[in-house]
């Protein structure tokens, strides 16, 4: 699998740095109690130029990493000049990072690094570990659906009261957690802010002429209704092209009229119209018992004892004055099955 790269036509100073890096890793080595060595940051995805800077990762053992800590690191660390070069120079302790669950931004930064420096193994081993789970496509769930809010709920929202600036600010986080999704989507780790929208366009798995369409959806700002209303337009475009794909990959047998964020309460519904009454214990094998107090579950579902019964005459007759439009697209799918 190929995976998101760097593409920048500017001159590259990658070499150049890497061997003013490489003349000093000896020295960063022979440090007491460094136990390994990483190259992280712009570098390690293949590009440098003036205005980068050499990102270094040491992992310490115990009681050297709380010397540091505590003042008395050997060298400068954070950003340092070192002989007229930009270094950000961080300090862990290896056992502490084998303990700590890494964010998402970390694991994304990791997956790029080159371990420069390992003598007992300790360094590959945790990497490996942290790096055994790559995101899924199920997990775009999230960020589409909070793009979906931005674009739909939120952007109709601005559009109707007539005000392009909040509106289009809105449209932005939209297009910022579709393009999480996307990352999601392709099993690849979400990058750090400033590198989101560069890598996206190397992704496996885009949408067609995804570079065009973000560019439109991302930079035409028309300060006016309209111009709002076109932007919403392209990015509900966009997001339909994702949502389909994700659809394709995880589900099967699933109602064309739904989007991906509908699986959950999709599914549940389902599973009691085939199996209604259900005990309590398998409803809670699924889900929470919280989930009785959502549409559509408060109008057709109640808990009486130890069993949770659905009303099949309530649900055949519930219409799109009784729930949200986004619920009642769930009840006509769920209608559609008999």
């Amino acid at each position: 699998m190929s995976r998101p790269i760097v593409k920048i036509k500017a001159p590259n100073r990658l070499h150049a740095l890497r061997t003013h890096l490489d003349q000093r890793l000896p020295q960063f080595a022979a440090l007491p109690g460094v136990i390994g060595i990483t190259l992280n940051g712009g570098l390690s995805r293949g590009y440098a130029d003036h205005l980068s800077e050499i990102d270094v990762t040491f992992y310490l053992t115990l009681p050297v990493y709380q010397q540091w800590q505590a003042g008395k690191a050997p060298l400068g660390t954070g950003i340092q000049m070192i002989d007229g070069v930009l270094y950000d120079l961080k300090s862990f302790n290896l056992e502490d990072e084998r303990a700590r669950e890494w964010e998402m931004v970390t694991l994304w930064d990791a997956s790029y690094a080159e371990i420069l420096h390992d003598p007992t193994g300790g360094l590959a081993a945790l990497f490996a570990e942290k790096l055994a789970k790559r995101p899924s496509p199920q997990d775009a769930g999230g960020p589409l659906f909070a793009a979906w809010w931005y674009f739909e709920l939120a952007g109709a929202i601005w559009i109707h009261r007539s005000d392009p600036l909040q509106g289009h600010m809105m449209l932005t986080q939209a297009i910022i957690e579709l393009v999480k999704a996307l990352f999601l989507m392709n099993s690849e780790y979400i990058p750090h802010e400033k590198w989101l929208i560069h890598m996206s366009c190397t992704l496996e798995w885009t949408p067609p002429d995804w570079e065009a369409r973000l560019t439109s959806a991302l930079c035409d700002l028309t300060p006016t209704v309209d111009g709002l209303r076109q932007r919403q337009q392209r990015i509900a475009s966009l997001w339909h092209d994702i949502d389909r794909r994700i659809i394709s990959i995880c589900l099967t047998d699933y109602p064309a009229g739904l989007h991906f964020s509908h699986q959950h309460f999709y599914h549940l519904l389902v599973w009691l119209v085939e199996n209604s009454p259900v005990s309590v214990s398998d409803w809670q094998s699924r889900v929470g018992l919280d989930m009785l107090n959502n549409a559509p579950f408060n109008g057709c579902v109640r808990l009486e004892g130890e069993c949770i019964i659905l009303d099949r005459d309530r649900l055949a007759g519930m219409n799109e004055n009784d729930v949200y439009r986004w619920h009642y697209a769930i009840i006509e799918a769920v209608r559609g099955r008999a």
